[in-house]
């Protein structure tokens, strides 16, 4: 029998409930539309939230929800004339096409093929394998290393490619370890934003606010480092006792650990020596093409995809496989998942959600140097856990860059890490959970909506609680001007 995990059975939904669902919906949207009984940005915003209520219930397939929350949004928003579909001649590009963020789907496409690829050459299982020898089969020193891995990744890399490569990894050593991949995974998934942080080009909000706050990258790093150093170890602390993990308790435990870690070999399952060079090569390659993206001619003004799809292409050609197999093992659900959300968040920015939940925010962020960070901090992170951080976070910097408070860098900073941790609160909060989310459905786990929450609710709320102790003590002491 194989020690590998059963995947988890596919839950089938029921057509006529999804219809009649979605009938009722649109027609009572569009009565509400048509006969003017509420402003269209309040009945888009209830279009919203009952996307979000229906996805947290998990009564339906979510790639099947966004689509569909999608297609009524873009529909009643066209009917209204909120969404401007000119055709002024020449290659326009339609806003709902627009609206998707093409760039993490190409990353998400190119990525997933190129770690598919390079995984063949027994690249991953060797570093898997090192990485092991160095823990010496202790869970929690395992934990510790890729939590490590996995926040230097996304510091210089997209979020998404570093949970995918370090997913690779963590896979590929639980089941050597036998150890339950859920806790490690999820683990990562969430310091994919600590690291996500750490530097000015680490995140999109990063870079729109940075941008906006005119914040240098030198400053973003000095700021932002001392306060993801205590929060790597806060959250490794927090994770440990969520999920029970301990470290090896007596030397005889540690010896037979040991004893069966030192027992594999890395050089095992690589083929072809020389084709596992040539992809460690291309994966450095890659790694610093992603890293230096800005610093490199030409490719600095063409976006990160590119750099995914340059290291899919090399490794099709350099690796004889069939292409349709490999094309195959993309997460095509993940993709039809993004675009859904993408062109439901875009609908909602065109009819003034978005700024409307920044008009709400005005009042309060005025409050004075305590109130107006505190809100700004928690409710950039509490509507980062629900929605897509980046035009949120565009929206909130349109809205401070017309304030001139004695406090507003402190109002900045609130919104880099609000934008940047809220994310882990939900499991659509981060892109880079949904892709642990879906290494863990393919390994057999499956982790509800609420049951994340219940996790990652209380690593937002210690995360955040360190953030606020930590911008106050810097803005008192002076170190945030």
């Amino acid at each position: 029998m194989s020690d590998s995990p059963q995947p988890a059975p596919h839950k089938l939904h029921k057509p006529a409930h999804v219809l009649v669902g979605f009938a009722v919906v649109g027609v009572l949207a569009s009565l509400a539309l048509w006969q003017k009984w509420l402003q269209p940005r309040y009945v888009f915003g209830l279009i919203l939230a009952v996307t979000l209520g229906v996805l947290a219930l998990e009564k339906l397939n979510k790639v099947i929800l966004v689509l569909l929350g999608a297609g009524l949004a873009l529909f009643l928003g066209v009917w209204q004339g909120l969404i401007p579909l000119g055709h002024g001649g020449g290659h326009s590009l339609p806003p709902y096409i627009a609206m998707i963020d093409w760039g993490t789907i190409g990353i998400i496409i190119g990525s997933t093929v190129f770690v598919e690829l390079v995984s063949r050459s027994g690249l991953f299982t060797w570093f898997s394998i090192k990485i092991l020898k160095l823990s010496g089969g202790d869970p929690m020193r395992l934990l510790v290393w890729f939590s490590l891995l996995t926040v230097l990744f996304s510091a210089f890399l997209n979020n998404v490619t570093a949970m995918i490569i370090v997913g690779s990894l963590t896979v590929v050593s639980c089941r050597k370890l036998k150890l339950d991949p859920l806790p490690f995974l999820l683990g990562e998934g969430i310091f994919t934003n600590i690291g996500g942080l750490l530097t000015l080009i680490s995140s999109i909000p990063n870079i729109i606010v940075g941008t906006e706050a005119g914040i240098s990258y030198g400053r973003f790093f000095v700021v932002a480092a001392p306060y993801c150093l205590v929060t790597f170890f806060a959250t490794i602390w927090l994770l440990r006792r969520l999920f029970g993990l301990k470290p090896l308790g007596s030397d005889e435990e540690r010896a037979k650990a040991r004893e069966m870690v030192e027992r594999f070999d890395e050089w095992d399952t690589v083929r072809d020596r020389g084709f596992f060079k040539i992809s460690a090569f291309v994966l450095v390659g890659i790694i610093l093409m992603f890293a230096l993206h800005a610093q490199i001619p030409v490719l600095h003004e063409l976006g990160l995809e590119v750099v995914a799809f340059i290291g899919a292409t090399l490794m099709l050609v350099l690796y004889p496989t069939d292409v349709e197999e490999v094309l195959d093992r993309v997460e095509w659900s993940l993709v039809f998942f993004f675009v859904g959300l993408f062109a439901l968040i875009g609908v909602m920015e065109h009819a003034g959600v978005l700024e409307m939940l920044a008009e709400w925010l005005k009042g309060p962020l005025g409050s004075g140097e305590y109130g107006g960070p505190l809100t700004m901090l928690w409710a950039s992170a509490l509507f980062s856990g629900l929605t897509d951080n980046i035009p949120l976070s565009a929206v909130l910097a349109k809205v401070l860059s017309g304030y001139s408070f004695d406090y507003q860098m402190l109002l900045w900073w609130a919104l880099i890490f609000g934008a940047g941790l809220g994310g882990n609160v939900t499991p659509i909060g981060s892109a880079s959970t949904v892709v642990a989310l879906t290494i863990l459905r393919k390994e057999g786990k499956v982790v509800t909506f609420l049951g994340y929450v219940k996790i990652g609710g209380l690593v937002v709320l210690v995360q955040l609680l360190l953030a606020t102790a930590y911008l106050f003590l810097a803005y008192t002491i002076g170190f945030i001007g």
